[in-house]
């Protein structure tokens, strides 16, 4: 019963002597590390983006490279950062326009701006006038501007076109076309016109002057980008003259003048086909006016294609061709005045 003790003591006393003998042999002291982030060390390693592991940097903090982020849970002053490679990114060829996204962008007056247009039109001639109903007892014969008249059939005519925006929706709106022909022409048949009977063989000089303008308003229901809706509602004046001089009537013979007041009113119908990557846009414009009252009726219609380029600062440039039909179509008793002016047009115009 008293060698249990003795044992137990004798163990613990051989466990303190080599304890110290064990700690007399080394100088060295415990380091406990606070701050491990503090110290340079090249085992710590961290994820990048790519999930694969990669070393912390060894440089200063000041001249450490730029990375994508910090890391969460650390401060901002002893932060660690990801590592990312730098590669160089080029801007993208066809640049997103704005600010309606990739989609065509048409060209679009604001508020206050003007936008001016000259269309070159090359037309073909046509018309038919009778006045009065009977000459000398006779009906009246149908005169042919070209065939009987010597009016050319074809001709170069200009139109001159402006806008005003005074609010978003709503324009103002102006436009006259001008023409002045003359012709020449011995008839091959008898003619009954105005006053006096014109046997064939007859020399005939023509003076024809033709007026057509119109002034109203214009309003947009629909525009977005890549498409727009225009209403025109607009005032025409049309005046017409018509001088038929012979050396039967020293000169002087008859003259058919006749002014209309009218109203028309138009649909114009712009959709986008493509935008390029400058800016440039390609649309189809296409636009129809029927005119009426004061005994007339009027058609204009027009279709084409028309090039945008935008100019800095809200302004555009552009370009459009097609084809156009214009008629004035009025046949009473006592006068037949018709008109037809048909063919190809170009057009060049700026928005400011």
């Amino acid at each position: 019963m008293r060698r249990c003790p003795f044992t137990v003591v004798v163990c613990l006393f051989f466990f303190i002597v080599s304890c110290q003998a064990f700690a007399s042999q080394s100088d060295d002291t415990i380091n406990v590390v606070i701050n491990p982030l503090a110290e340079k060390t090249d085992s710590f390693v961290t994820p990048n983006l790519w999930g694969t592991a990669a070393p912390l940097s060894s440089e200063p903090l000041s001249f450490m490279q730029a990375s994508a982020k910090r890391r969460a849970g650390l401060s901002s002053h002893r932060s660690v950062q990801l590592t990312k490679p730098i590669v160089k990114c080029k801007a993208p060829v066809c640049p997103i326009p704005q600010p309606c996204g990739p989609t065509c962008i048409l060209p679009k007056r604001m508020a206050g701006q003007w936008q001016l247009a000259i269309q070159v039109f090359f037309a073909r001639v046509k018309g038919t006038v009778r006045s009065p109903a009977t000459v000398a007892g006779f009906p009246a014969t149908d005169v042919d501007f070209n065939d009987d008249l010597g009016l050319p059939s074809h001709q170069t005519l200009l139109e001159y076109s402006g806008w005003y925006q005074f609010r978003p929706s709503w324009a103002l709106y102006y436009s006259i076309m001008p023409i002045h022909l003359e012709g020449t022409q011995v008839t091959n048949r008898d003619l009954y016109f105005g006053q006096l009977f014109f046997p064939a063989g007859t020399l005939l000089h023509t003076n024809w002057d033709f007026t057509y303008q119109k002034v109203g308003l214009l309003y947009q229901p629909i525009f977005n980008c890549n498409a727009s809706v225009s209403i025109y509602n607009s005032w025409v004046f049309n005046d017409q003259k018509l001088d038929v001089s012979s050396s039967l009537c020293a000169g002087h013979c008859n003259r058919v003048d006749r002014t209309r007041n009218m109203v028309m009113s138009e649909l114009e119908v712009q959709k986008c086909i493509r935008t390029l990557c400058n800016g440039g846009t390609l649309s189809c414009d296409n636009r129809v006016g029927i005119g009426y009252l004061d005994g007339t009726f009027a058609l204009d219609l027009q279709v084409g294609l028309q090039f945008s380029v935008p100019m800095n600062a809200g302004r555009w440039g552009y370009a459009k061709g097609g084809y156009r039909f214009v008629n004035f179509k009025e046949d009473r008793n006592d006068l037949r005045l018709d008109t037809y002016l048909e063919g190809g047009f170009v057009e060049a115009g700026l928005i400011f």
